[in-house]
């Protein structure tokens, strides 16, 4: 009897561990055909966004506070500017000067092309003239000797004018531009130290960027200096450049040829004859005047090349100050919410240092997680189906990304009825609308409805 109780509880047991079995083997085959049996829920999230100053300085303003709405490229805060704001009015005013130069050589440029021109036309009308020498008449012997001695006159101006270009700057002038060369090389000497002496505190954390930029601009600054005096100092120990030269020489060469004109005119050659030689003389004249206008398009278009070359100058400066002004700005990178703050007026703040946490109001999402046998019927792209636990509103979603590895597992295997591990996936939904009055962190739930049927 005793026998038979036990082979009919042996019985009983077998058959209760094997409905079991199958039980168990119907409900995973059951998930893996895509009968979804979770309801997960989740947490709302958004993309958040640090707002950070481009560079060093102390806080003037504090425009925003926690919870407010901003608009992308909003003010949120302001640097102190003073001192860059008149680094801007002096670079400006410093362009207006280079334009000013700059339309002076271009107007000398003008002057000169029309003396050549004139001279061109001079040239004309003195070789027409030699043409028709024998119409002219001759002149008379007092004016003559006027003549003579008017243009003698000249000649000894031009060649004292030569002769004292040839010689060069005095000696009064050559000290005056060493004593101005030596004084620019010290100041260029302290600007290096200053700066050098800012580089090693900033290293140490000791000065601020601002400080150091201040004290590189000023280097740059007594360098150009120095380089203007040591042009100016070459320029007068090497003496007049030689289109100088070659202009005086065209202005004796100009006298000698109205003095030449005179004496012929002296001999009281025949109308023809004299008619002649004064057209050859003017010719030369006219000529020599062209080359002393030529050599001064040279130098305007050497004062116009150099009058450029400060303007482009004295603009990159102004953009240089302009784009530090506009860094004391702090825009909003993007449309949101104020979430932090982390800074107050008069607070020193360094470059990158996140004053403002920002959270974006367009993006918004949510992680579902779904165990293996579930995961299966769903993909990227689909509508689906959640509910927001505050409202119990239903909302659309879709699927913008699956994880590719599984995260845990919700359900170890029972060796004794011979299972297997089911691991989670996450699911990311991407929330284009939602109703008002739904923030970030609020709790959603898969809806019954699950996927939507978009045949």
């Amino acid at each position: 009897m005793k026998h038979l109780r036990i082979v009919v509880l042996s019985a009983m047991g077998l058959l209760i561990g094997s409905g079991i079995f199958v039980l168990s083997t119907n409900k995973v085959e059951s998930k893996f055909a895509g009968k979804m049996e979770s309801n997960p829920t989740a947490y709302l999230e958004a993309t958040q966004l640090h707002a950070s100053f481009k560079m060093g300085g102390r806080v003037s303003e504090i425009l925003v506070k926690e919870g407010d709405v901003v608009k992308k490229g909003q003010v949120l805060a302001r640097l102190e500017s003073e001192e860059l704001l008149t680094k801007v009015a002096q670079a400006e005013a410093a362009v207006e000067v280079q334009k000013g130069k700059l339309a002076e050589a271009q107007s000398a440029v003008q002057m000169a092309q029309g003396k050549v021109g004139e001279a061109e036309a001079s040239t004309a009308a003195a070789a027409a003239k030699k043409s028709q020498g024998t119409d002219a008449a001759r002149l008379t012997a007092q004016s003559v000797e006027k003549q003579v001695k008017e243009a003698q006159a000249v000649v000894k101006a031009a060649e004292a004018k030569l002769a004292a270009l040839q010689n060069g700057a005095r000696a009064e002038e050559k000290q005056q531009a060493k004593s101005k060369l030596e004084a620019t090389k010290k100041a260029q000497e302290t600007a290096q130290t200053n700066l050098e002496r800012l580089q090693a505190l900033f290293e140490e954390g000791l000065t601020s960027q601002a400080a150091l930029e201040e004290a590189e601009m000023n280097f740059k600054k007594a360098s150009s200096e120095y380089e203007v005096a040591e042009q100016a100092y070459q320029m007068v120990t090497s003496g007049p450049r030689q289109e100088e030269i070659d202009a005086a020489k065209a202005q004796l060469e100009q006298a000698k040829a109205v003095l030449e004109l005179a004496e012929v005119s002296r001999g009281q050659v025949a109308v023809q004859e004299g008619d002649i030689l004064v057209a050859e003389a003017g010719i030369k004249q006219s000529e020599a005047t062209i080359s002393s206008a030529k050599s001064g398009i040279s130098q305007a278009e050497a004062l116009v090349l150099s009058a450029q070359a400060g303007l482009q100058q004295a603009e990159a400066s102004l953009a240089e100050a302009q784009t530090y002004v506009s860094y004391m700005e702090l825009l909003a990178p993007a449309d949101g919410i104020i979430v932090s703050k982390s800074a107050e007026t008069g607070e020193l703040v360094g470059s990158g240092y996140p004053v403002f946490t920002i959270e974006a109001q367009e993006d918004k999402w949510t992680t579902f997680y779904f165990p293996e046998t579930d995961v299966t019927a769903l993909n990227v792209g689909q509508e689906v189906q959640v509910r927001l636990l505050s409202t119990g509103e239903e909302v659309e979603g879709e699927i913008i990304q699956m994880e590719p590895a599984a995260s845990f597992a919700v359900k170890k295997a029972s060796q004794s009825l011979g299972e297997t591990d089911i691991r989670s996936f996450g699911v990311k939904v991407a929330f284009p609308q939602l109703p008002e009055g739904i923030v970030t962190g609020m709790t959603v739930q898969w809806s019954e409805q699950g996927v939507k049927d978009n045949e």
